[in-house]
């Protein structure tokens, strides 16, 4: 503990490894009592910002059979400290050594985090193979949006959880405490969790190539389901969500009460990982939105009120939801804010709403300038609409906009980047007209990567130098007023490799780790470098993954994990998109 403090005293930003917030939990370790880790593979500001972590912590610490702590990823400095030290990763409550837990449990929400997960692991004393785990050593379990395809991550985690954690997590939790007083064996425990659904167990399973092809996934043994099927939490209206939610002592990247209206999407972009993953659409009432609202402000003081969803506009009763919590807050200096506003007729009949939420900005995702790309892709929405969405923003008192374009989909030409450049040009001049000055817009534009379990999984990504071509051409385009932020070519790239892969990426994954990649997100840590090696090192062309197209008769290396969606649903609709899959 006094080598820790001293630790402490020499690095950035202490508050992030310390614990001890108002409302956090420290519960004594008692015999019987299954320990969980929730671990975070990203800063504590990003993983303190993300509404899923504070769920899960609260709900498994409102349990009296379990006792559950937090864990992020160390900053740089904060990792040469631990290691030069000889202190391992800890949970923030107890302080214990990760390796003394059960469980740690890891959010995969980003495929920039892998290597995140393997220091963590490492830095632990964890074994970061599973394949080397020991009887003692904890259980490995991972969640998240990125399970989409776990093969990335397959040699380093026990259990995969698909779907909402919410009913599974803690079921899985009662059953480990169940075999373990049983005395059941690890391999005993992973064969009995993997019958239950929404859990795989990667271990308990062969991967078959042909010819270096990719041929389909076996169960390694009888009454391991040859699928897996994403489970659902059924009621939003009714499901856990924490009010008494922990104030950090660090600001975060969200800094604020952050209340979910609305799980699922009705739209059907088609490009949308999202839209699949958290199907179906379920809705929480606005009179129980208030409430939640009201009893987190209450124990938190929290001075901002997001309404999360995919597509809020879509949230029946929005502008009376909004002008509501307005009342409720009225002279308490809270402001609310509304995300993901899509496009479309009914945002500009909710003048209410407009007046009442903050004014730093609105986000309106157009993804595509052309008419016919966006039916091709599934973003059915009328730039006329947003013309008119704009305007109402500027005449409500906004000075700034943010726009989200893709580019690099299949079938787009080059007129589709002056295209963008156009209307984002076009909607800042817009504000002149009813007041002093262009408005501030900023554009960011992400290369278009087809991630599994979507509409447009089996397409490769456009080549690199087509998008370094585009990525040059909007950054010259940025002006004072209209500013292009086009991300990064080759973290890109990496990201759709890390999507698309089979189990041969965890191999490449394990020596980027070794090679000193980690942080891979941010800018000032990314090592394409390191990158570059580990694919070398292990004979796969850095492209591969996020260039190669499959065709309708391939298999899928995330083919065994199954969505919540009508058999057929994402081949009807790759046909009616008239875009085909065998080509760009």
């Amino acid at each position: 503990m006094t080598k820790l403090n001293e630790i402490l005293n020499k690095i950035q930003k202490p508050g992030r490894y310390i614990g001890g917030e108002t409302n956090s939990v420290r519960k004594e370790w008692k015999e019987g009592m299954v320990s969980v880790a929730l671990s975070y593979p990203d800063t504590y500001e990003i993983g303190m910002s993300y509404l899923g972590l504070k769920i899960l912590y609260h709900l498994l610490n409102e349990s009296d059979g379990i006792i559950c702590e937090r864990v992020f990823a160390p900053w740089t400095d904060m990792e040469n400290e631990l290691k030069e030290n000889g202190v391992p990763l800890y949970g923030l409550e107890s302080r214990r050594s990760l390796a003394e837990f059960d469980i740690v449990g890891f959010s995969l929400s980003y495929e920039l985090t892998y290597t995140n997960v393997l220091n963590m692991l490492s830095l632990s004393g964890i074994p970061v193979l599973s394949a080397e785990r020991k009887e003692n050593d904890p259980v490995v379990i991972a969640g998240g949006t990125c399970c989409s395809n776990p093969e990335p991550m397959s040699a380093f985690v026990d259990v995969f959880v698909i779907g909402d954690g919410e009913d599974i997590l803690p079921a899985i939790i009662n059953r480990y405490r169940e075999l373990k007083k049983a005395n059941a064996r690890r391999q005993e425990m992973l064969r009995d969790l993997s019958r239950m659904k929404g859990v795989y167990v990667p271990s308990l399973y062969r991967a078959e190539y042909s010819n270096g092809v990719f041929d389909g996934l076996v169960p390694g043994e009888d009454g391991v389901p040859g699928e897996v099927r994403k489970i659902t939490v059924p009621d939003l209206e009714n499901a856990y969500y924490p009010v008494k939610q922990i104030v950090p002592l660090v600001k975060t990247v969200h800094d604020r009460i952050a209340v979910e209206i609305m799980r699922g999407c009705p739209n059907r972009c088609r490009f949308c990982q999202a839209m699949v993953v958290n199907r179906p659409v379920r809705m929480r009432s606005r009179s129980r939105i208030r409430e939640l609202c009201a009893e987190t402000y209450k124990n938190t003081g929290y001075s901002d009120i997001a309404l999360l969803s995919l597509s809020s506009v879509n949230y029946p009763g929005l502008g009376e939801l909004v002008e509501e919590l307005a009342g409720d807050f009225s002279g308490k200096g809270v402001g609310l804010s509304v995300p993901s506003l899509r496009i479309a007729e009914s945002f500009y009949e909710l003048p209410g709403m407009l007046s009442a939420i903050k004014k730093t900005g609105l986000t309106f995702a157009p993804e595509a300038a052309g008419e016919g790309l966006r039916k091709a892709v599934g973003k059915d929405i009328d730039l006329d609409v947003l013309r008119r969405s704009a305007d109402l923003a500027f005449r409500n008192g906004w000075r700034r906009l943010k726009l989200y374009f893709m580019m690099g989909f299949p079938g787009e030409t080059d007129s589709e980047m002056e295209g963008i450049i156009g209307i984002s040009r076009e909607l800042s001049l817009l504000r002149k007209k009813v007041a002093k000055g262009a408005a501030e817009v900023r554009v960011s534009v992400n290369p278009f990567i087809p991630k599994p379990q979507t509409v447009f999984q089996r397409f490769g990504m456009a080549p690199r130098k087509e998008l370094s071509r585009k990525r040059q051409k909007l950054k010259s385009s940025s002006s004072k007023k209209v500013k292009f932020d086009v991300s990064d070519i080759d973290r890109s790239i990496l990201e759709a490799s890390l999507s698309r892969g089979d189990r041969r990426m965890a191999r490449v994954i394990h020596r980027a780790w070794k090679n000193g990649a980690r942080m891979d997100g941010w800018d000032e840590c990314f090592d394409a470098e390191a990158w570059n090696k580990a694919f070398g090192e292990e004979g796969i062309g850095v492209d591969h993954f996020a260039s190669k197209s499959y065709a309708l008769s391939e298999r899928l290396p995330w083919g065994h994990i199954k969505p919540d969606i009508p058999e057929g649903y994402l081949e009807k609709e790759l046909e009616q998109s008239g875009l085909s899959s065998s080509g760009r």
